[in-house]
C-alpha cells in the first residue's frame, strides 16, 4: 500500500481525505481513529493549536526504514493542547518519528498524565526506531517524554531525542523505565543530545519516590546524554529518602553523559538536589567533560541504592564542579553506597576540578564526601580541590579499599581539613604519615597542598602559566594501567609520554586566555538567512594544522561544529570562513562561537568569543513581549515593551505574582525586581508572555 501524507489544519474538514493541505482534516480526534501505514506522514498546521491529545493506535506502525512520521507543515511548530490527558500516546509501537510540535498540558497541577508517552506492556516485543526532534513539552504533571517497558522481554532500541526544551513538568523533564528489580537492561542503543530541561520542580504529594528531576534514564544498554543543560529542578521533591538530580542514569550499562551542564538544581528534602548522578545498578558508565555549579545537593555522585542490581566499572573524569553542596552538608564529589550486591566496585575519580565555598545557609559542604561504606577499589587522582571559609577538601566516613593519590589540596585562607574516619588533619604530611594515603609504591609521596593558581575567565577555571599542577600529574596509564582518554574538559588533547599531565580539568596552561599561535587578523560572526556565517583571517601562521569551529548557546559550554585546514607556517595573510547550518535551530536565544586553533603537535588554543542572537530575535521581535536587561539583576528594574494590556506582571514559577506595573504613554513597564530571588519568571501583558532569568 502506497504511503499517504495526511494534513490537519483548523481551516480543514474532517469529512475530507486529508491527503492534500486542500482537503486537510480539522481534528485531533480523525488522527486518532485511523489506522495508519508504514511511510505515513500527520502533519499539523504550523503556528495553529490544536485541541486534545494524540493517540497512535489501530494497529498505527512504522518500521525503522519506512517511520511514521508526525510533525508539523508550514510556518513554525503546531501546538497540541492536551488538556488533562497525554499529549501523545504510543503503546507497544515503534518506527515513529515526532518533531517540530509544542505539547501543552493544562499544568503540572491540573493534568493528570505525561506529555509524550511510549510504553511497552506485551512479551517478546523488542521495538527499533524512534526518533524525537524538535519538540517542546510543558505542564505536565509527570514526565514531559517517558519511555518504558513493564516486561523484562521487551524494550525499545534505536532512539534518538534531540533539540528537545522539557519545563514546567512534575516529575521529570525526560525519563525512562524497565521492571525492577532486573539485572541487565531492556533497552538498547540511545542517543539523547541538545535537550534542555529545566523548571520540572517535582510533586509535593509524592513521598514514597524521588520527584523532579531533569532527565532520567534506566534500564538502557548503551546511552550517550551530550549538549544537555538540566537547570531549576526538583525543588518540591517531597520523598524523604531520597532526591531528584539534574542529569543521571540507574540501571545502565555503557552510560556516558559529557559535554553538558546542570545547574541550580534543588531538592524540598535534605537528600539529593544534585548536578549529575551515576547511580544503583550502573556499569561501565562515564560522566565526563561536564560542568556543574549552584546545585544544593552533589556537583558529582555515585549512589548505590538498596536491592540495585550490581555497580561497578565507573569513571568521573574531567568535570568541573563549582560551588555545588549548597545545602544539608552534602559534597561536590559525592559517594554512598547501601552495600547491596557487593556496593559500588571499581570506580576511579581524576582530573576534575573542584571549586567549594561556604554557602549562604551556614552549612558545611565537602569538596569530597565519602557518605558511607560499601564500596571498593575507589580511587581519587590527580584532582584539584580547593575550598574556602575552612571547608573540608576530604571528608570521609569510611577509608578502607579508598587511594588518593596525586591530588591538589588547597583551602584559600585557612588550614587544611581532611577530615579522616574520626579524626581531622590540618598539614598534608601528617595525614600522609598517619593514612599512607598519598604515597605510591616504595613510599614514592604524591599530592600537594598548594594553590593552583586558577583562572576564572567565563566560568572556566584553567590553570595559570605559574601554577604548580602544571605537568605535576601522575601518569595514570603508567602507574595503575588506567587510560584518561583522549581530551581534557576544554578539549585539549592528552600530553604524550614522556611528559607529564596536569592535576585537574585542565591539560594546558590558560586554557581560555591563552593566544592563539597565529595572529588572528580579525574574526566576525554575522547572519545570513537561516544560517549563520563565521569569517576570520590571519597575519601569519606557525605550525597551523586547523581550525575547529566551536558553538556554545550559553557562552560556558562549547561543542564542536567542523573544522576548517589551516596553512601550516605562513607570512601571508590568509581568510577563513564557516557557515553553521544549524543556527535557525537557536529562534530566539543568543549563540556563541569561538575558534579552537589546533597545532600540528596536537597543541590547542582558544579565539576571543563572537556572540550572535537567534535568527528570530529580530523577525518577531514587535511580535512579542521585549524585557530589557534578561538576564536581570536581583537588584536592577527592567523595562518591558510590546504588550497586549496597560499592566504588566511578574509571577514565579509556582504560578504567584511577585510583581506589577502600569505601561507609560510610550508602551514602556518598568517593573521593579529588587529583592527577588535568583530563578526563571514569567512576565506577562494580556496574552503575551515570556521567561525572564533573574541573577544573584
Amino acid at each position: 500500500m502506497r504511503a499517504e501524507t495526511y494534513y490537519i489544519s483548523p481551516t480543514g474538514n474532517d469529512g475530507q481525505t486529508g491527503t492534500s493541505i486542500g482537503t486537510a482534516w480539522r481534528t485531533i480526534d480523525k488522527v486518532n481513529t485511523t489506522a495508519f501505514q508504514p511511510g505515513d506522514r500527520i502533519l499539523f498546521e504550523g503556528g495553529q493549536t490544536f485541541q486534545g491529545g494524540i493517540w497512535l493506535h489501530n494497529g498505527s506502525q512504522g518500521t525503522p526504514t519506512k517511520p511514521l512520521v508526525v510533525s508539523s507543515y508550514g510556518s513554525g511548530r503546531a501546538t497540541i493542547s492536551s488538556g488533562n490527558s497525554f499529549g501523545f500516546y504510543a503503546p507497544n509501537t515503534a518506527g515513529i518519528e515526532l518533531s517540530k510540535l509544542v505539547f501543552v498540558g493544562a499544568g503540572r497541577l491540573s493534568s493528570t498524565n505525561s506529555g509524550v508517552i511510549f510504553t511497552i506492556d506485551a512479551d517478546n516485543a523488542p521495538l527499533a526506531h524512534l526518533r524525537l526532534e524538535s519538540l517542546d513539552v510543558s505542564g505536565y504533571r509527570n514526565s514531559g517524554i517517558i519511555f518504558g517497558s513493564d516486561k523484562a522481554t521487551s524494550g525499545y532500541s534505536d532512539v534518538r531525542i534531540t533539540d528537545c526544551q522539557l519545563h514546567a513538568n512534575g516529575e521529570a523533564g525526560l525519563s525512562s523505565y524497565q521492571p525492577f528489580p532486573l539485572a541487565g537492561q531492556v533497552h538498547r542503543n540511545w542517543y539523547v543530545g541538545n535537550c534542555q530541561a529545566y523548571d520540572n520542580p517535582g510533586r509535593a504529594d509524592v513521598t514514597n519516590t524521588h520527584t523532579g528531576n531533569g532527565i532520567v534514564l534506566a534500564g538502557i544498554d548503551g546511552v550517550l546524554i551530550e549538549h544537555c543543560v538540566a537547570h531549576d529542578n526538583g525543588r518540591l521533591n517531597a520523598n524523604p529518602s531520597g532526591g531528584p538530580v539534574g542529569i543521571w542514569g540507574w540501571a545502565c550499562n555503557n552510560l556516558v553523559i559529557q559535554l553538558s551542564e546542570s545547574y541550580n538544581n534543588k531538592s524540598g528534602t535534605a537528600l539529593d538536589g544534585g548536578g549529575f548522578d551515576l547511580d544503583g545498578g550502573c556499569t561501565n558508565s562515564v560522566m565526563q567533560y561536564n560542568y556543574s555549579h549552584d546545585n544544593q545537593g552533589a556537583g558529582y555522585l555515585l549512589a548505590q541504592f538498596g536491592g540495585a542490581a550490581p555497580m561497578h566499572d565507573l569513571t568521573i573524569r574531567y568535570n568541573i564542579s563549582e560551588n555545588d553542596a549548597r545545602g544539608h552538608n552534602q559534597g561536590a564529589l559525592e559517594l554512598w553506597s547501601s552495600g547491596d550486591n557487593g556496593g559500588i566496585q571499581r570506580a576511579n575519580i581524576y582530573n576534575n576540578t573542584v571549586l567549594l565555598t561556604p554557602p549562604a545557609d551556614g552549612t558545611r559542604p565537602k569538596a569530597v564526601y565519602i557518605a558511607s561504606g560499601g564500596f571498593s577499589d575507589l580511587s581519587l587522582r590527580n584532582n584539584v580541590l580547593q575550598t574556602t571559609g575552612g571547608l573540608p577538601v576530604v571528608s570521609t566516613l569510611c577509608t578502607a579499599s579508598l587511594r588518593l593519590e596525586g591530588n591538589c589540596y588547597w583551602s584559600t585562607a585557612e588550614p587544611l581539613v581532611v577530615e579522616w574516619n574520626g579524626s581531622t588533619y590540618t598539614d598534608l604530611q601528617a595525614w600522609r604519615t598517619a593514612t599512607t594515603q598519598e604515597q605510591l609504591s616504595a613510599g614514592r609521596t604524591t599530592g600537594l597542598n598548594a594553590d593552583p593558581q586558577l583562572s576564572n575567565l567565563s566560568a572556566v577555571v584553567a590553570p595559570l602559566a605559574t601554577s604548580p599542577v602544571l605537568a605535576a600529574g601522575i601518569d595514570l596509564q603508567a602507574e595503575f594501567n588506567i587510560s584518561p582518554g583522549v581530551r581534557d574538559f576544554m578539549g585539549n588533547p592528552m600530553p604524550q609520554a614522556p611528559a607529564r599531565g596536569n592535576i585537574g580539568a585542565f591539560e594546558s596552561a590558560s586554557a581560555v586566555a591563552a593566544p592563539l599561535p597565529v595572529t588572528l587578523s580579525a574574526f566576525t560572526a554575522e547572519q545570513q538567512g537561516a544560517a549563520a556565517l563565521l569569517r576570520w583571517s590571519t597575519a601569519s601562521e606557525k605550525n597551523n594544522a586547523y581550525f575547529e569551529v566551536e558553538r556554545s548557546t550559553d557562552g560556558r559550554m562549547f561543542s564542536p561544529l567542523g573544522q576548517v585546514p589551516g596553512n601550516g607556517t605562513s607570512a601571508q595573510l590568509h581568510a577563513y570562513q564557516y557557515t553553521d547550518l544549524g543556527f535557525a535551530r537557536y529562534a530566539t536565544t543568543t549563540v556563541y562561537y569561538r575558534l579552537r586553533q589546533v597545532d600540528t603537535d596536537g597543541k590547542a588554543a582558544y579565539s576571543p568569543v563572537r556572540a550572535l542572537s537567534g535568527i528570530g530575535e529580530a523577525s518577531d521581535k514587535a511580535g512579542r513581549l521585549q524585557v530589557c536587561p534578561n538576564p536581570a539583576q536581583a537588584s536592577s528594574t527592567i523595562v518591558v515593551k510590546g504588550g497586549l494590556s496597560s499592566e504588566v506582571a511578574l509571577f514565579d514559577v509556582r504560578g504567584r505574582q511577585v510583581a506589577k506595573a502600569c505601561a507609560g504613554a510610550d508602551g514602556a513597564a518598568l517593573l521593579r525586581v529588587e529583592g527577588l530571588a535568583a530563578g526563571i519568571y514569567i512576565v506577562r501583558s494580556g496574552a503575551k508572555c515570556t521567561r525572564l532569568t533573574i541573577e544573584k
